[in-house]
């Protein structure tokens, strides 16, 4: 191949060395106002009344928006169930919502106005423990559940009609009562995960204005333009062609930027301003605005002596915050791998998605299976520990092989999960046999451990690629897939060079702007390179066709004896028998004028039903492994990671290099969860929400060893083999670190997430108070 597989340099590369790159918060137009938010300091209140006069008043100020704006007109959207408000109307159901938004000449008299504005409060019963909302008595944040024009009929999960428990996932296989009969051992365990930040460099940002034809415009920081227009357009009353929306470089999203966070409020302030409005969230705004979903995960496995996995049972609850997004779908990504990729006779799994009076959640960067795969492997680890089993051995013993048959009920294919143990663990100069050995618990002591993972990738899914070849023998792709960071606009590239013989430097990729670009459902679930690249070269390959049909006139050749290389169609075996592409066109249009256009629209098939939870749960699965080195100080609780080894299946690396640095973002990202992070709030009020306080890994939290390491089993579905791999590095990660303090201290296993020194001190304690 000749640009795929190749180690290209980034196309976004040299804008943002040099400063060029635009943003959202860079757009500057004539007339433009600045928009602030006044918040509630309640988790839970009525609101009794919001009087703004005074505020409008105030010189510079051209709007504000309130609740009285929004009377007589639709005010809620979401893209599942239609229950988040663009402000708050009746009440607050966390601490931070938006309750009003001034617009005004500058930020400092925007934000004076704030100061004017006069609200009274009912205060209500809040209830902020996921656990606690599922119970009868809890206080209700939702009574009325309206369903999004765009809810998928092949949802999987189930809404509820009553309390906190939004939706409900569920799938079995097998029955877990006769599998738990059959084992020899059963484990029964209980682990948290917190809730956690995105954590992207850039805001949340929205630029919005109306045209005189009323036709509204905007320039935002989002995963989804598509999405974005149609939900605006149906909160508005417009049709989708009446809403464009323009995306620049995103600095980071991670699943913080899929779904409309500004974007309602700024296109109706901006409409009552009748001048353009920028919004930009400061920090602590955009840890009230998006967050991961914390979990408690139970799970029970029965297994036999030799190590078989009988049965496993597993029962997760995901807080989703005060309003739904896409939670629904979190839980039950989450729900459909919770028993991990292993083949087991009798499984039963269950997740459910549960409102609390905290700031709403979203898709976080591996999508509920993070909180999954961190009690599953952690217990993995267990399991072997107890029947004296190495962990490397007992997970190749049971792990899904190509062809298997997985829980929902379809068979896997392009299944490099084994290989990924295996050179993780090779890698990391895994002892087979030796790495639970004793250890005496004292001073500073070392563990490995490893772990594996399995996720799924949004299906059904929709992604349209439009490919133009000009006569100079470039080409441009027009696709709304968005450049996060990921590498977008340099795979795109290559895959559509590869299939037209160019240099991947003729090939440009549009910025989105859903007035010119064709549709993508989202940049998001790692899908881009699988979804959007197969239509992208299928598109091209429309191009490619038109090419050789015009050669083989002009040539005097079939069809299958040319081929495209270096911007020429040549004989094959014959390279002074060519034609180069302005050639071509001459030769079709009698001069080198026009374009040639390809365009595709690719519709991954799958889904679950509902009722069962069977089905086609993901048209390819992320499989990886990660393995992890720490050293612990037992005085102290400390634990610094020495060596983190990932090792993740990308069916064809289109990019090894962006794929690499993928692993690493996923790597440090976890680093993060696993030690640190952890949103705290003081009954519904966040009280840590900078990086100061929050406090992410910094660089001297890094391991001193990364390694990446890259498995390719092709898939026959991804274009040239490749499947996704933004997220596959992450999930393992967490229990790779944890299994490695539990084997550097005996076994002594902390459930609860991050695993901070107090509770890492707190169990060495209780371990040695009972003579472990």
């Amino acid at each position: 191949m000749s640009s795929v597989g190749l180690d290209v340099s980034r196309a976004d590369g040299p804008a943002k060395i040099r400063g060029a790159a635009q943003y959202a918060a860079d757009i500057e137009l004539p007339g433009m106002l600045f928009v602030k938010a006044l918040r509630s300091a309640y988790p839970h209140a009525k609101i009794l009344r919001v009087e703004a006069s005074k505020a409008e008043k105030l010189p510079g100020v051209v709007a504000v928006l309130t609740r009285d704006d929004l009377k007589g007109k639709n005010a809620f959207f979401g893209p599942v169930v239609k229950d988040q408000p663009v402000l708050a109307i009746d009440r607050v159901r966390y601490a931070g919502e938006v309750i009003a938004a001034v617009a005004a000449e500058a930020r400092d008299i925007a934000e004076e106005a704030l100061d004017l504005i006069e609200v009274d409060y009912e205060p209500m019963p809040a209830v902020y423990d996921l656990l606690e909302a599922m119970k009868p008595e809890a206080p209700v944040l939702h009574v009325d559940r309206t369903k999004a024009q765009s809810f998928p009929a092949k949802s999987g999960f189930r809404l509820q009609d009553e309390g906190n428990v939004l939706s409900r996932y569920h799938v079995e296989d097998g029955d877990v009562a006769v599998g738990f009969g059959e084992s020899d051992e059963i484990f029964e365990d209980v682990y948290t995960s917190p809730k956690i930040q995105h954590a992207h460099i850039e805001p949340h940002a929205t630029v919005a204005y109306w045209e005189p034809s009323g036709k509204l415009v905007l320039y935002t920081s989002t995963q989804t333009p598509s999405s974005i227009r149609t939900q605006l357009a149906e909160l508005l009353g417009l049709p989708q062609s009446m809403v464009r929306v323009i995306v620049p470089f995103v600095g980071g999203g991670y699943g913080a930027k899929t779904h409309p966070r500004l974007e309602p409020l700024a296109a109706l302030i901006a409409r009552k301003a009748h001048r353009p409005v920028q919004w930009v969230l400061t920090r602590e705004e955009v840890f009230l605005t998006a967050h991961c979903q914390a979990a408690v995960v139970k799970i029970k496995t029965g297994v036999k002596r030799d190590g078989t996995i009988v049965a496993r049972q597993v029962e997760a609850v995901y807080d989703i915050g005060a309003y739904a997004l896409t939670s629904t779908n979190t839980g039950r990504n989450g729900g459909e791998v919770s028993g991990g990729p292993y083949r087991i006779k009798h499984q039963d799994l269950t997740t459910y998605c549960v409102y609390t009076n905290t700031p709403p959640t979203g898709p976080y960067r591996g999508f509920g299976v993070p909180q999954v795969c961190w009690a599953y492997e952690s217990q993995m680890d267990d399991i072997a520990r107890r029947l004296s089993i190495d962990p490397l051995e007992l997970r190749l013993k049971n792990l899904v092989r190509e062809g298997d048959p997985f829980v929902t009920g379809h068979n896997l294919v392009s299944v490099g999960i084994s290989d990924c143990a295996r050179r993780a663990a090779e890698a990391i100069g895994w002892q087979r046999g030796a790495e639970q050995a004793p250890r005496a618990l004292s001073g500073k002591v070392r563990g490995k451990g490893m772990a594996v993972m399995i996720k799924t990738t949004m299906t059904p899914s929709n992604s349209s690629a439009l490919v133009r070849l000009n006569t100079d023998g470039s080409a441009v792709l027009l696709t709304s897939s968005v450049e996060i960071g990921q590498g977008t606009l340099t795979s795109l590239a290559q895959i559509v060079a590869e299939e037209l013989g160019l240099s991947v430097e003729h090939v440009s990729v549009t910025f989105p702007d859903t007035d010119v670009t064709p549709f993508d459902q989202s940049t998001s679930s790692s899908r881009t390179v699988f979804t959007m690249g197969g239509a992208a070269r299928q598109a091209a390959h429309q191009i490619r066709q038109q090419l050789l049909e015009i050669g083989a006139r002009v040539l005097e050749a079939n069809v299958e004896d040319l081929q495209l290389i270096n911007g020429f169609l040549e004989v094959k075996g014959v390279p002074d028998k060519r034609r180069s592409i302005p050639q071509l066109f001459q030769a079709r249009y009698g001069a080198a004028v026009g374009n040639m256009v390809g365009t595709f629209d690719n519709q991954t098939s799958g889904g679950l039903d509902p009722t069962t939870g069977k089905g086609k749960g993901s048209v390819f699965y992320f499989l990886s492994a990660c393995a992890a080195e720490v050293e612990v100080d037992t005085d102290t609780g400390k634990i610094t990671v020495q060596q983190v080894i990932t090792a993740v299946d990308a069916g064809k690396a289109i990019n090894p290099r962006l794929c690499h640095m993928q692993n690493e973002g996923s790597m440090i990202m976890s680093l993060g969860s696993s030690l640190f992070e952890e949103m705290v709030f003081d009954n519904g009020q966040p009280i840590n929400s900078t990086f100061l306080e929050y406090m992410p890994p910094s660089m001297e939290d890094h391991p001193k060893k990364f390694q990446s390491l890259l498995v390719e089993t092709p898939h026959p579905e991804g274009p040239y083999g490749a499947k996704g791999v933004g997220e596959a590095g992450l999930g393992p990660i967490e229990p790779a670190i944890g299994n490695a303090l539990a084997n550097a201290l005996n076994g002594i296993r902390v459930k609860d997430l991050p695993l901070r020194p107090d509770r890492v001190l707190a169990a060495v304690q209780s371990a040695k108070e009972h003579g472990v």
